[in-house]
């Protein structure tokens, strides 16, 4: 695992918190810091073509606000007409982009921005400390329908204070803040006339766009960094995983994004290129709010019945990783936590001690084929411990739904959202978080995540997450399964495509790819 390269990683740039000497350089999106993927093969980058790309879901609208657009699968479009203010880095890291420094007062209570200097929106105007301050107001406002909102409620007051820097000063000290604004609230935007498109800063600009179904980009002639080498880019909405990997194949699309796991393992046999890492956990969450699930023996029991390394390779063909807990392999903060070994005995025993001798619930669970997969292996698993468990396959806005109103006994969940330590902690298992789906209240977790956010010391605040890590296995509101390989394939013809290995938010810039001739 690496563990100790990587908290060596994290305590270079985070010794006193000021994320200049860790800065991104111009190519950051493109993931070549470690290495491009196949770059000796590639030749010299070659301007000019169409790239065309397959998406895997539908978007609203073209505007950071959206959280479709700022999802892990759709910054491939959002980077091309928006840049970061801040970029996720390799094992964890977090570094600027658009930004040149992001640095705390001693407490980290007040965070100054320094924006740099001379970038113009899309047309003409200056994207200015003004303008970010104005972003971040717009996003924060209920009406932008922002899941950043939430984000954005931390800060207590923002202030201009240079024609390139920002003040925020938040309402409790916070040594991750700058970490908010690799998604949407650094996606920064001029906000949108009507219908149409935000206006960004980005290397492209739209040329025509169907919501839901296409959009063309046309390359930005004015951009102040270095030029996209395709001269177009078209996005088409493929959202069947098997279409669109067919498309890819029949050489319709030139990139894809892909979770499937049979795809991964075929793609070098089909003569395609890979730039994918470990971006999702796959996790089952328990409604702790409702019997049996309110009893941490019963979802200790659930635990050891399931045999993550024999589910890792059934469903991911052994790709993946076995998940230990909430600190997820690449992060700045890794340590294995002490997560409990296969043993339907003791989950039995468990089970006896609760009251629960015949256990029974409804596993709720989405239609794709991986994740109907992962739930007939942990049936079959959970039924050697005795436990009966029904699978309710539901669409993606069902689950979605049954998940934020707490309507489930047991579910599945998989995310991105452990790529990032400090989100996925603050986020899952706070109390007062809207998306603490398992409804679980812990104060020694809560205290341990409060002391590790407050803390400007790297070696501290590894600490207490660590301690708060190890509490959420041992209480278990949710049970860790594996660590996902996600991302991109490419037709042979891409040139560019990046080391993602070591990333856990695959955010690629298209400007950075090329079609070969």
């Amino acid at each position: 695992m690496k563990r100790h390269t990587h908290l060596l990683a994290a305590a270079a740039c985070a010794a006193a918190l000021t994320l200049t000497a860790c800065s991104a350089s111009d190519d950051a999106l493109s993931g070549t810091g470690g290495g491009s993927t196949g770059s000796a093969s590639d030749g010299p980058a070659v301007d000019g073509g169409t790239l065309k790309i397959g998406l895997d879901r539908p978007f609203a609208k073209l505007d950071p606000a959206d959280g479709t657009l700022t999802s892990m699968p759709m910054m491939v479009l959002a980077n091309a007409l928006f840049d970061p203010l801040m970029v996720n880095g390799d094992n964890g890291t977090v570094q600027p982009y658009l930004a040149k420094s992001f640095t705390p007062d001693a407490n980290a209570t007040v965070w100054t921005l320094e924006l740099r200097e001379g970038v113009r929106f899309a047309d003409g105007k200056p994207l200015d400390a003004q303008a970010v301050a104005d972003h971040v107001a717009r996003l924060a406002k209920p009406e932008s329908k922002c899941s950043c909102a939430l984000d954005a409620a931390t800060i207590a007051a923002t202030a201009v204070t240079g024609p390139t820097t920002v003040a925020f000063t938040l309402k409790a000290p916070d040594s991750s803040f700058p970490n908010l604004f690799t998604r949407a609230l650094g996606y920064v935007a001029e906000a949108p006339a009507g219908d149409s498109p935000a206006v960004g800063s980005g290397p492209y600009t739209v040329e025509s766009v169907q919501p839901g179904v296409s959009v063309t980009l046309t390359r930005n002639p004015a951009y102040w960094g270095a030029k996209g080498h395709a001269d177009k880019l078209v996005y088409r909405v493929l959202p069947d995983t098997d279409s669109r990997y067919q498309s890819l194949r029949s050489g319709d699309t030139d990139l894809i994004w892909t979770e499937t796991p049979s795809q991964l393992k075929q793609a070098a046999a089909d003569g395609l290129r890979t730039a994918t890492g470990p971006g999702s956990t796959s996790t089952v969450v328990f409604n702790t709010r409702s019997a049996p699930f309110d009893d941490a023996r019963v979802r200790r029991a659930v635990q050891f019945a399931i045999d993550r390394e024999a589910l890792e390779k059934v469903v991911f063909l052994g790709q993946g990783a076995v998940s230990d807990g909430p600190i997820g392999s690449r992060s700045p903060y890794r340590t294995a936590a002490a997560y409990p070994a296969h043993d339907p005995a003791k989950a039995r025993a468990l089970l006896a001690e609760a009251g629960h001798p015949d256990l029974a619930f409804d596993y709720l669970v989405d239609s794709r084929p991986e994740a109907q997969q992962r739930a007939t292996v942990l049936q079959q698993m959970l039924g050697e411990a005795g436990i009966r468990m029904t699978v309710k396959p539901l669409d993606q806005a069902s689950l979605g739904t049954a998940m934020l109103q707490r309507k489930f006994q047991v579910m599945d969940f998989v995310t991105s959202m452990f790529g990032d330590t400090d989100t996925a902690l603050g986020s899952l298992y706070l109390a007062n978080s809207p998306y603490n789906f398992a409804g679980w209240s812990d104060p020694e977790t809560e205290q341990a995540i409060a002391g590790g956010r407050a803390s400007t010391d790297p070696g501290q605040r590894t600490a207490a997450y660590r301690q708060a890590a190890q509490r959420v296995v041992d209480e278990a509101p949710m049970a860790f399964l594996t660590e996902n390989i996600v991302g991109y394939l490419g037709a042979a013809r891409v040139g560019g495509l990046p080391d993602l290995s070591k990333r856990t938010v695959l955010g690629v810039s298209p400007a950075t790819l090329w079609v070969k001739r």
